[in-house]
């Protein structure tokens, strides 16, 4: 296990190294392989091909340093510190970016935060009292991640600028609003419960005192 660890890192480093001198589509997995001076077998019994090398990177980078980043209750709290990480590695992510094709970056971090919002959309609505049908669930997971992903896509377009902070920070406030919109429900639906309760106590005692 030790060994498959460290020769991923190897690849990785050899990968971001090689991408400091040539753009993604110009580096073969022979590249990788040869500035490791490894055989091809070697890499193709840890990856299927370097896209998803990128995908390993970034996900061993966010969970490094995103700790809510794997944690579906705390995907509001995740989404800056992912900005973060990326731009902290932004010459790297530029680079990995510029591919939108299958098993690209992009269509890899969509996956990733469809299958994060259906668990958190899921979980918020049920602890509202309310649940979703598999469809309703899937089509809100969808549009959740795409908005997500889309909004990271557009600021990695426009060059990763230094100023996203103040952007980042501005969708930020909306999700956590949008988060206490939910817990607005469950106060709501608990109230209606307890109301609910009450007038039931009420009709009771009202027919045994007729």
């Amino acid at each position: 296990m030790a060994n498959n660890q460290i020769m991923k890192e190897a690849l990785a480093t050899a990968l971001k190294k090689l991408l400091e001198k040539q753009p993604l589509s110009k580096i073969s997995v022979k590249y990788i392989t040869d500035y490791c001076n490894i055989s091809r077998n070697t890499f193709y019994y840890h990856f299927q091909d370097k896209y998803e090398l990128i995908n390993w990177v970034f996900y061993t980078d966010m969970l490094q340093n995103v700790n809510s980043f794997n944690d579906p209750s705390k995907l509001t709290d995740s989404f800056l510190n992912v900005c973060k990480c990326l731009y902290a590695n932004r010459k790297f992510y530029l680079a990995c970016f510029q591919y939108v094709g299958q098993n690209s970056l992009y269509e890899y971090l969509n996956d990733l935060y469809y299958e994060m919002w259906k668990i958190n959309i899921d979980m918020r609505y049920s602890e509202s009292g309310f649940k979703l049908t598999e469809s309703e669930l899937q089509l809100m997971a969808k549009m959740k991640a795409h908005s997500f992903v889309g909004i990271i896509s557009d600021w990695v377009k426009d060059g990763m600028r230094d100023n996203y902070m103040s952007y980042f920070e501005q969708v930020h406030a909306v999700l956590e609003f949008e988060a206490s919109g939910y817990a607005h429900l469950t106060e709501e639906r608990m109230l209606g419960e307890h109301m609910e309760k009450a007038n039931m106590i009420g009709r009771k005692k009202c027919l045994k005192a007729c």
